[in-house]
């Protein structure tokens, strides 16, 4: 189990498979180049890992979960240069065993980084998928074709970022980057975007959200009811928990279909979708995030989506 110290996702996955008498290895990242070792011998073609006094040979019979992988953190006192190198040489290593483990890995980074590309799912869900709707996508940094895209849309469209990010403030604040509606005063400035290509999207009034949670062998769908709160209206990332219901739904047959051929399209074992229902009943195809967070889900609704993840890693 690849993670962190301070991961509940994986404190909550390791309860339950504990419960169930599977043996555990849990290798918390950040201490990487501190607290373990890992060896590799190409005669015998298996990894070694170990903490302390204890090690484990990674044969074909161990699945790996790579759950979420941190940055190690770095010797101090030494020069940058040389931290630099540890910390690469370090993540060669750990990829060299996810891309090569002979046993199940939930995802292998090659497919996870397939995987994690909103135009490539995009250009998917459209070439392959009549039933999903996907939003009209521009992706430019040309000011005239944004320009023309929001003229298109009479002004509904919405920007957001092919990854999330957190930025820092010039006062030192870390902020989170939100999908954003686009205003007319932002297009008096759109000469900006030619620093690089912008993501924009028609923006589509929304009945309710849906994050689904689907794996080889399980398929959940929770609704996030964002539109009943102004706060989270635009994004449901800018939580209200106050006033935002959840609720576990049934997915229709098709779009079950859909998050499993997209699955399997990637390679991936796992991956998070998020959909929009429309006012007018459709299902809205937004993003694939193959390493998507579910447990505030679990804990909002009461469903056990902890037993589904689980239960996959030793499917």
């Amino acid at each position: 189990m690849l993670t962190y110290g301070e991961d509940a996702h994986a404190d909550s996955v390791g309860k339950y498979l504990s419960s169930k008498g599977v043996e555990l290895f849990r290798v918390n990242t950040e201490n990487l180049i501190k607290n373990y070792s890992l060896s590799f011998n190409s005669e015998k073609g298996i990894y070694k890992i170990g903490i302390g006094n204890k090690i484990i040979s990674l044969d074909s019979s161990w699945n790996i979960w790579n759950r979420r992988v941190m940055n190690p953190d770095v010797r101090k006192g030494l020069p940058r240069s040389l931290n630099d190198i540890i910390f690469e040489e370090s993540e060669k290593a750990w990829d060299g065993l996810l891309m090569s483990h002979k046993g199940r890995v939930v995802n292998r980074p090659q497919n996870h980084s397939y995987a994690n590309n909103k135009i490539d799912q995009i250009k998917f869900a459209n070439e392959f998928w009549e039933e999903i709707v996907v939003p009209d996508t521009l992706v430019t940094n040309n000011p005239g074709e944004a320009r023309k895209f929001y003229e298109k849309h009479n002004g509904d469209i919405c920007f957001k970022l092919h990854k999330g990010a957190i930025v820092e403030s010039p006062e030192g604040e870390h902020l989170t980057v939100y999908t954003n509606r686009v205003s007319s005063k932002d297009m008096e400035n759109a000469e900006l975007i030619s620093s690089h290509p912008c993501f924009f999207q028609r923006y589509i009034d929304k009945d309710f959200e849906v994050r689904i949670v689907a794996t080889d062998i399980t398929h959940d769908a929770i609704a996030i009811y964002s539109q009943q709160s102004e706060l989270s209206k635009v994004d449901f990332r800018k939580y209200d928990f106050e006033n935002v219901p959840y609720e576990h739904i049934k997915s229709p047959e098709y779009v079950k279909d859909f998050c499993s051929k997209m699955l399997k399209h990637y390679g991936l074992h796992f991956g998070v979708f998020d959909f929009i229902r429309s006012k007018e009943g459709e299902d809205i195809f937004l993003e694939l995030n193959p390493n998507g967070q579910w447990l505030w889900l679990e804990l909002k609704t009461g469903y056990n989506l902890t037993k589904s993840v689980a239960e996959n890693l030793i499917y």
